[in-house]
């Protein structure tokens, strides 16, 4: 073995390293394999391991190099997927634990586009999907007592303790924000449709986005500019050219205008004080950096995570499973029933209020060219936790994430999360979310690349 740090390695690093033939994809990919294998049994990030197609993945990789067909900063790196993306001919359970044997015949477009970039599979990782008060069955590598965050947590635990240097979870109400900030990590949510969806779990036809996580900003960068690519078999696609996201990373913030909302439900309500200390100061580092700080209201924004347009999980289910399956799947049978009778009225309104706080945070964005704010996160809370203790009020614990996170997910806007600190006697990462403008990926990218270049945050990792 190359001796190689996983807690530490990065993308960015290791791609220069394979490019110039000073380190093995074999090698690489080794390591994380051992690494899983000695931490998973703690962690439970996996659902599926796939260590005989790595291997020969990562072989595959290191034949073409050395031939001089380099495919780019992606090529031999090992990842993981969330298991709600179909990957042909390797075990899919979309979540649902009696789906043993399912093997799809079609792999994913965000799969494949990770496929043809050079990446190499580790395997799937556990989403959790359960409904009211069934636990996240996966645990943080910060205290493995915990929550990674839901519900992309095995994509959170595995990229936070070294199995694997990139994760593709998926977001419909902060599913990729909510696990980055739990696990120190950097999790992005592009703008709605930047990121193909076929082959992808939607529980809401609206809000859902896959997005990668990753250890920092620059290798965020780097997969969204291989998975941000037009899709026409995905119907909502945006049909532009894949984004450039590195080459203005490192311009700085100089003149930039950043929000800062001044509203009760963004500091008051979902974080204790010092969760709102942690993202504060970082909010003080972007002025430092020569950002104008603006504050600005966002009123409507807090009814994001009460609105409900329920009736569109229910119509991707029977789309795409049997009713035999679904009769099985009883975990989702309270979300089935609650859309099945959903009335259009009610749809409609849940429509109509997503168009306003849209039209809230498009008005905000005018003045300025992002959002600051906490991401919404569950820090700390065990990992079989039902309710929270927030400033004295006991709340519903997962809820909490979503009320801060909803805000990006509602609007289709882009957001980031990024670590910014700690809390709970600096023993758990908190996260600091941009939101931004449609499209603008690059510049949320260049505002996180500032801060995070300027604190030591992405420098600490678990204990594992």
């Amino acid at each position: 073995m190359t001796g190689l740090d996983l807690l530490n390695t990065t993308i960015s690093e290791v791609s220069r390293s394979i490019r110039e033939r000073q380190l093995s994809p074999v090698e690489l990919t080794q390591a994380c394999i051992e690494q899983s294998e000695r931490l998973d049994p703690i962690l439970n990030a996996f659902t599926t391991m796939t260590p005989e197609y790595a291997i020969q993945r990562a072989q595959q990789a290191e034949k073409e190099i050395i031939s001089g067909k380099y495919r780019g900063p992606l090529h031999g790196i090992p990842y993981t997927l969330k298991d709600v993306i179909a990957t042909q001919g390797i075990r899919t359970t979309f979540g649902n634990p009696r789906m043993t044997d399912f093997k799809p015949q079609e792999s994913a477009t965000v799969h494949v586009l990770l496929e043809e970039a050079g990446a190499v599979l580790l395997g799937k990782v556990y989403s959790h999907i359960g409904r009211g008060d069934n636990p996240v069955m996966c645990y943080n590598p910060w205290d493995p007592a915990t929550s990674p965050g839901t519900t992309s947590s095995g994509s959170g635990s595995a990229v936070a303790s070294g199995m694997g240097l990139l994760s593709i979870g998926t977001d419909t109400g902060g599913s990729v924000r909510h696990p980055a900030s739990n696990c120190g990590l950097v999790g992005f949510k592009a703008t709605f449709g930047r990121i193909s969806r076929f082959g992808v779990w939607a529980t809401s036809w609206t809000t859902d986005q896959a997005g990668p996580i990753t250890k920092t900003v620059e290798d965020n960068a780097i997969a969204m500019e291989t998975l941000a690519a037009h899709d026409p078999r995905d119907l909502v696609s945006i049909n532009l050219e894949p984004g450039e996201y590195r080459s203005r990373i490192m311009d700085g913030i100089r003149g930039l205008r950043i929000g800062l909302p001044v509203d009760s439900w963004v500091w008051k309500e979902w974080i204790n004080q010092d969760e709102e200390d942690a993202v504060r100061n970082a909010i003080g580092v972007l002025e430092e950096l020569g950002a104008e700080i603006v504050e600005l209201s966002l009123p409507l924004a807090f009814e994001a995570r009460n609105n409900s347009l329920a009736a569109e999980g229910p119509v991707w289910l029977r789309d795409n499973f049997s009713e035999e399956v679904l009769r099985e799947w009883v975990e989702l049978h309270p979300q089935m029933e609650r859309g099945e009778t959903q009335s259009f009225a009610e749809y409609l309104h849940g429509q109509q209020k997503r168009m306003a706080i849209r039209q809230e945070a498009i008005a905000a964005l005018q003045r300025v060219d992002a959002i600051a704010m906490p991401t919404g996160s569950t820090i700390g809370d065990e990992w079989n936790a039902v309710s929270a203790n927030i400033r004295g009020r006991d709340v519903p614990a997962r809820s909490r994430a979503v009320y801060l996170n909803g805000m990006g997910s509602q609007t289709g806007l882009p957001a980031i999360s990024i670590p910014c600190g700690f809390a709970k006697e600096e023993r758990f990462p908190v996260g600091l979310q941009l939101v931004g403008r449609d499209l603008e990926e690059a510049l949320l990218l260049r505002v996180a690349y500032a801060y995070e270049q300027a604190t030591p945050w992405h420098h600490r990792h678990p204990p594992v």
